[in-house]
């Protein structure tokens, strides 16, 4: 379905920002703006995205079912292209899950949810993929992460295929979970390193900053709140913990392609209330650079 059937100029009205006349695809799933930041920049693919958009929560894979283990997930995605030329072009989408991963997802084939191929008009363009849909195991857990791919073969992903949803316009990452403020309940999650060789990474928990509060799901029920906790990280492999106020920073070094299980700990030590959540940011950084993140959302009973 399209979205929007292309534009001649940028919406601040400067010329096509990819090269004018250029008819080779410039396509990306569209992260931004989510619908409560309308008047945000809008995405014209370039990468990293600005420093008010949550690089893990992309608004452009949109889930259309409610997740529950053992059930069918649905999912959309959104891609846009900002091609010259005249002609639309024939993107093709693949989406996967994962369980909940701070770092980079490692695509995983058992993990398919499906394939959707979708023409995306050129000068700025956005269209929609079908609907995808999967049986997602009970084995699964309470929580899963979303990872989608669009691509074209005069247009494709970077030499070796890594999924880099924070520096590739080509992948993007929808990683968000919610769970009651109290009583507190561990989070599991996999610190992950796609890369072919052992890397240092930091884990860092802290509450979401306020300029990215905008790109939270929320409705007239349920808004964000700031509320003080006390934070437990543990890496259930070597047995390390780190504990703190408000926020914590773990070092870890993973061997090639490791998915090391972690476990976060957040008691809320203030009230919150019925219609308020507490929004949460678990982030991985190598050499101070994200790579990935999960927001976690503690809302009141």
């Amino acid at each position: 379905m399209d979205v929007d059937r292309g534009r001649d100029q940028q919406p601040n009205g400067s010329q096509q920002p990819h090269g004018e006349g250029n008819d080779r695809p410039f396509l990306y799933i569209h992260s931004y703006p989510p619908p409560v930041l309308p008047h945000a920049e809008e995405d014209i693919g370039e990468r990293p995205v600005p420093s008010s958009v949550c690089w893990y929560l992309c608004s452009g894979i949109q889930p259309l079912t409610r997740f529950e283990p053992g059930q069918d997930l649905t999912v959309q995605v959104s891609v846009g292209n900002w091609q010259g030329g005249n002609s639309a072009s024939l993107a093709y989408v693949g989406v996967w899950w994962s369980k909940p991963v701070s770092g980079p997802v490692i695509p995983d084939a058992s993990k398919f949810i499906g394939f959707s191929p979708v023409e995306v008009p050129p000068h700025g363009g956005r269209a929609e993929t079908s609907p995808v849909t999967a049986r997602i195991g009970a084995s699964a857990g309470n929580h899963i992460c979303l990872l989608a791919k669009v691509w074209h073969p005069l247009d494709n992903v970077a030499a070796g295929g890594l999924a880099d949803p924070v520096n590739d316009r080509h992948w993007a990452q929808h990683n968000l979970t919610a769970m009651p403020a109290s009583p507190p309940q561990p989070f599991a999650f996999l610190a992950t390193n796609p890369a072919d060789q052992e890397v240092t990474y930091q884990i860092d928990v802290r509450p979401m900053p306020r300029e990215l509060w905008g790109n939270l799901p929320t409705d007239d029920r349920l808004r964000p709140t700031r509320a003080s906790a006390w934070l437990s990280l543990t890496s259930t492999a070597g047995g390390e913990e780190v504990q703190g106020q408000d926020a914590v920073t773990h070092t870890v070094t993973l061997g090639p392609r490791e998915q090391r299980e972690m476990e976060l700990l957040v008691v809320v030590t203030d009230e919150v209330g019925s219609g308020s959540f507490v929004p949460f940011q678990i982030a991985q950084y190598r050499d101070e650079r994200p790579v990935g993140g999960i927001a976690v959302l503690l809302h009141g009973s």
